[in-house]
């Protein structure tokens, strides 16, 4: 005890930072391989009794995280969307837009769930996957307009298109191209978006020269 009389505080709980970071780890971890199983199994088969058996839980303990096979899927995709908005540096131009999509060829499957789950959200009867959908392309046009009104304060995009025509237009192209290069891997995601950067650009690159006609022929 010192002079004033105060107690000396209380230890703080052992225990709970252990459990935790544990449930953390553990969540992570169901999310990581979740991908690994889809795109073993595809959808019909991926189950979350399949999941848990994968990870070495039950299916009840993996129901307790995140309570069903859509809230799972969807959580998987939120979490693949902030890894590549995190690349998205609105000081970066167009050029950053293209290197935030690398991410899906990074992952094998995850364009398979995302695709899946967006037709999902296509029927009727499914809200959830609905309302994700709805809200992150209206988030992702946000990001690019400002990512594209920044390039054009800077001179480096067209004075004459509209931003929310062309940041629509430019998540049309990057889902767009991602769907073909799953079902074909020699389509060129990088060329199409290189290419799509081009027509944004405020100064286009020059044509190429044409090589002189052989005076002879």
């Amino acid at each position: 005890m010192n002079d004033t009389g105060d107690q000396p505080a209380a230890a703080a709980p052992k225990g709970r930072r252990g459990p935790y970071r544990k449930g953390i780890e553990r969540r992570r971890q169901i999310l990581d391989k979740t991908v690994e199983v889809f795109n073993e199994r595809g959808y019909e088969h991926t189950s979350l009794r399949a999941i848990a058996e994968s990870v070495g839980l039950t299916h009840a303990a993996v129901s307790r995280y995140f309570g069903s096979r859509e809230q799972l899927f969807l959580e998987v995709l939120r979490e693949a969307d902030q890894r590549a908005e995190a690349e998205l540096a609105v000081d970066g131009g167009p050029a950053a837009v293209l290197s935030s999509t690398d991410f899906i060829t990074r992952v094998p499957g995850l364009m398979a769930l995302f695709n899946s789950m967006l037709a999902r959200a296509l029927e009727s009867d499914n809200e959830g996957s609905r309302a994700y959908f709805a809200e992150r392309y209206e988030r992702l046009r946000g990001q690019i307009h400002l990512v594209l009104e920044h390039g054009r304060a800077v001179g480096a995009v067209r004075a004459d298109i509209p931003l929310d025509v062309a940041a629509s237009l430019l998540l049309a192209a990057m889902d767009g191209l991602s769907t073909q290069w799953l079902l074909d891997e020699k389509v060129d995601m990088r060329a199409g978006m290189t290419l799509f950067d081009q027509l944004l650009s405020a100064d286009p690159p020059e044509a190429p020269v044409r090589e002189a006609e052989d005076s002879t022929g």
